[in-house]
């Protein structure tokens, strides 16, 4: 049996603790990212930069704009699927203990069986990783360790919203302050370098003026 007091522990003062961590964490990582000296074009503009941003961002949401989803939607929608339970399961941690009446009953269904869907994408992406010779051969240990991590989050995530007891509640907060300590040391931070590394590609194409149709894969 969970006491009230240890409950609303997990659900506000120590998530407040983890995030103050997580945003050091990452406010120092962007510090230096940014400081990182960048190579000049030395030719003459020929095109729009803010386009080439735009066009660089905006392939996320055009599968047929990247070779791999091109050739194969499913892993585009198996990419959707499990950001989106991110999503979901990320958004419980604010909604749940700051805006607890908009987790009525039918919304708690709705993010559970978004984050159910990202389970199954997650234990997707465990097998493909054992069973690929390929991805097998540069998986490290972080690999497993973060998809395996990130699939005990769901997972409580989805047990919390659906049955909602208190133990389930505590289970779940104090699984979401251990990942978010965790996720500045590990590969899920890897989306902190996409913005970076689309926003530098866009800029450099959009620049020259050679902006595919299709956007920037």
């Amino acid at each position: 049996m969970i006491s009230q007091g240890w409950l609303h522990f997990v659900e506000y003062e120590l998530q407040v603790i983890a995030l103050a961590i997580f945003a050091i964490l990452y406010a120092l990582r962007v510090r230096y990212l940014l400081r990182l000296p960048l190579p000049r074009e030395k030719a003459p503009a020929k095109g729009n930069p803010s386009l080439g941003v735009a066009a660089s961002f905006s392939a996320l949401f055009c599968p047929w704009s990247m070779e791999s989803t091109s050739r194969d939607i499913g892993r585009w929608i198996e990419f959707a699927v499990y950001h989106l339970a991110a999503a979901a399961a990320i958004g419980t941690t604010f909604l749940l203990p700051f805006a607890p009446g908009t987790m009525t009953l039918t919304t708690r269904r709705v993010f559970a069986a978004i984050i159910v869907l990202g389970v199954l994408a997650g234990f997707i992406k465990l097998v493909r990783r054992v069973v690929n010779p390929y991805l097998r051969w540069v998986s490290t240990p972080d690999d497993y360790f973060s998809l395996a991590a990130i699939q005990v989050f769901f997972v409580s995530a989805a047990a919390c919203l659906v049955f909602y007891t208190d133990i389930l509640r505590f289970a779940y907060f104090l699984i979401t302050a251990l990942f978010l300590i965790y996720v500045p040391f590990s590969k899920i931070s890897h989306y902190l370098y996409w913005f970076f590394a689309r926003t530098f590609l866009g800029l450099r194409y959009g620049r020259r003026g050679v902006i595919p149709r299709k956007g920037l894969a």
